[in-house]
């Protein structure tokens, strides 16, 4: 029961071929889907071509993500930008992404992960099926408008079942970090009450907290989240200028420096990973966490690098930590199963792990045929 190195897939795979009569078939769908996702996105393998095993995956996970919704779950769907400029797109998703990311902290909230609400961007489908394909019991819609030096924010929230409102909300204020983040806040706190839920007096901290002061250095972390997205190298490099413009604007931007970590992983995977930006991702990552030291997303980078540069007794620590203080972290789920694959003897909490990122984030599952 050794380690498989990096890009020994074979070892994996004839593990689970020998563990998988004793697990549920739905599961197993499951876990090999969702590291089907994860190893194409982390290491570049190729994806499958088979479209007809997509959909049918697809369905299945979709059936099994349905039999397990949480009555407290909730997909916040892409925000309209209802600005006048198109550049205004990348601004709106930022907004979008960090709300989905502070409504998250609310632990006993299941909230499905960016990757999954993304496809239903000007959907025709109803509120009704969507939340049926995305197993959650309540949808956030909103909207986002930018003039000048005034921001609008609109959110409603909605019963999936219903299909009726339980809450709406629009918020006028002057551009600057602190109302941004004080909006984000006030919509999580109000989706609370919507659903009946006491929050805690540490759960209200942390709903509260502003990761920077300064709206120059969270517009450039915006769109390095933006550039992020792309797999193109030239983006990818775009993203690493954003962050560092980021920490640059304020050096104690604590998601900024995973922002800077993460993109010369990117980078490092579809060019060339060299021990030079292991050692400035594993500076950005420490920088995080000296910064803000139970900031789950820079524990699940943290055990990602220590994989690379082979402290194989530190990784596991890592992600553990990750999805103990993020437990709405969808990728801290998936790295750690993915990592478990390694030991044949635990195939089976590889399972758990996989089926808990599946939850957080079922559409993400479905791998583009080349």
């Amino acid at each position: 029961e050794g380690l498989k190195r990096e890009g020994d897939v074979d070892s994996s795979s004839s593990a689970f071929r020998q563990f998988g009569k004793r697990i549920d078939r739905a599961i197993i769908v499951v876990l090999v889907v969702a590291l089907a996702y994860f190893a194409f996105d982390k290491y570049v393998l190729e994806p499958t071509r088979d479209s007809n095993l997509i959909k049918t995956t697809t369905m299945q996970v979709e059936r099994a993500v349905l039999n397990r919704m949480p009555e407290k779950s909730i997909a916040v769907l892409p925000f309209v930008n209802r600005s006048s400029r198109q550049e205004d797109e990348y601004f709106t998703d930022g907004i979008h992404d960090d709300l989905l990311t502070t409504i998250a902290k609310i632990g006993s909230i299941t909230v499905i992960s960016r990757t999954s609400v993304m496809e239903y961007r000007d959907t025709p489908k109803k509120i009704p099926q969507i939340a049926k394909e995305l197993g959650v019991a309540t949808i956030l819609e909103g909207g986002v408008q930018r003039s000048g030096d005034q921001i609008r924010i609109n959110a409603q929230l909605i019963d999936a079942q219903s299909d009726k409102h339980l809450w709406a909300e629009s918020y006028d204020r002057t551009l600057t970090a602190e109302n941004l983040f004080a909006i984000q806040s006030e919509i999580s706190e109000a989706i609370a009450n919507a659903l009946q839920m006491t929050l805690s007096p540490d759960v209200k901290q942390r709903l509260g907290a502003r990761p920077t002061n300064n709206l120059l250095a969270y517009d450039a972390y915006l769109l390095g989240r933006h550039l992020m997205e792309s797999r193109n190298p030239k983006d990818l490099r775009l993203a690493v200028e954003q962050f560092n413009d980021a920490v640059s604007l304020d050096p104690e931007f604590a998601l900024a420096w995973v922002g800077v970590a993460d993109s010369l992983a990117k980078c490092g995977m579809q060019l060339e990973c060299t021990e030079e930006s292991a050692q400035l991702q594993e500076e950005a990552v420490m920088r995080a966490l000296d910064l803000e030291p139970n900031l789950g997303e820079a524990y699940a980078s943290l055990g990602v690098l220590y994989r690379f540069k082979g402290r194989f007794d530190d990784v596991e620590d890592a992600f553990k930590r990750a999805i103990t203080l993020n437990p709405n972290y969808a990728r801290a789920w998936y790295v750690y199963a993915e990592w478990l694959l390694n030991f044949q003897t635990r195939i089976d909490e590889a399972i758990e792990l996989a089926e808990k990122a599946t939850l957080l984030d079922p559409r993400s599952v479905k791998v583009s045929a080349v």
